[in-house]
């Protein structure tokens, strides 16, 4: 294997794994999960570790095309120089449901450290304090971020802040209508461009009402009419959605605002939350 056009060892793991037999893939599934630990690993390790023997770990380590086990130990280590960050990969038709549950894992892990890294603190400060001065919250989404939206109504309302959610344009334009400068609107839209969307902010802007925005485009139309705006990352894959993807991030972003907010408002959220554990517990048995 030339070293200049090497691939690194995960990634070579991840695409051979369908071809590996049952014993190989036991090795390929410890490697995958447990990277930094074989670089310190002999081969009687990563053997026992595996259940395997340890003519099973030279033979993957040559199937996957290294010399043996210390030429993917190297290749591996070579990984750690920088920083790893988990590449998304494309989900194929041949990936076994381990496979599948992996990559969406690492897909998830960068969506959500990406979404952390685009943030400014700053940023979601503006967000908390703009909420914990509100007179009433609005959460609206349309379509697949209308979930999100309900999510947020589902937290906020544990704040004793007045919220309000709705996926219709026509009650979304009511509520907006009846608005004013003391009220935020909370709109959620992964393209940041959806029509119906931006004319129910039109309405609120009239009547001076604040804006946050969670979008996954932060140059799109929404985005520039927004007072504050925070972005979802996500990248989109043959199975998957950009907008799929961008819901784990969204739902991370509502988590920032609304332990920010929660902790602004200790005494009070703390009571619902004990009123609202109460009233649950009638329905369990």
């Amino acid at each position: 294997m030339n070293r200049k056009d090497e691939k690194k060892c995960l990634d070579i793991i991840k695409e051979t794994y369908n071809s590996l037999n049952d014993t190989e893939k036991k090795v390929a599934k410890y490697i995958l999960e447990n990277p930094e630990d074989i670089i310190h690993f002999s081969i009687t390790e990563l053997a026992g570790s595996s259940t395997v023997s340890e003519a099973t770990v030279s033979r993957f380590s040559r199937k996957l095309g290294f010399k043996g086990y210390q030429h993917l130990k190297i290749n591996l280590a070579a990984s750690f120089v920088e920083p790893m960050e988990n590449i998304h990969e494309e989900i194929s038709q041949d990936d076994d449901m381990y496979m599948i549950m992996l990559k969406i894992l690492n897909s998830n892990k960068e969506s959500l450290e990406k979404t952390y890294k685009l943030n400014d603190d700053k940023i979601i400060l503006d967000a908390v304090n703009m909420i914990t001065n509100a007179s009433k919250i609005m959460f609206f989404g349309m379509g697949g971020s209308a979930s999100l939206a309900e999510d947020a109504y589902h937290k906020f309302i544990r704040t004793g802040i007045p919220c309000f959610v709705h996926s219709d344009s026509h009650w979304q334009a009511m509520y907006a209508s009846m608005a004013d400068e003391n009220s935020v609107m909370v709109v959620f839209s992964n393209s940041g461009s959806n029509k119906s969307l931006m004319d129910t902010i039109e309405i609120g802007r009239k009547n001076n009402v604040k804006i946050i925005a969670i979008v996954g485009n932060g140059k799109s139309p929404i985005a520039r009419v927004a007072d504050v705006v925070l972005t979802a990352y996500s990248k989109g894959s043959m199975f998957r959605s950009e907008a799929m993807e961008s819901r784990i991030s969204s739902l991370m972003l509502i988590d920032y605002i609304f332990v920010g907010v929660a902790t602004r408002t200790q005494e009070k959220t703390l009571d619902i939350l004990d009123k609202i554990r109460k009233g649950i517990a009638t329905k369990r048995f």
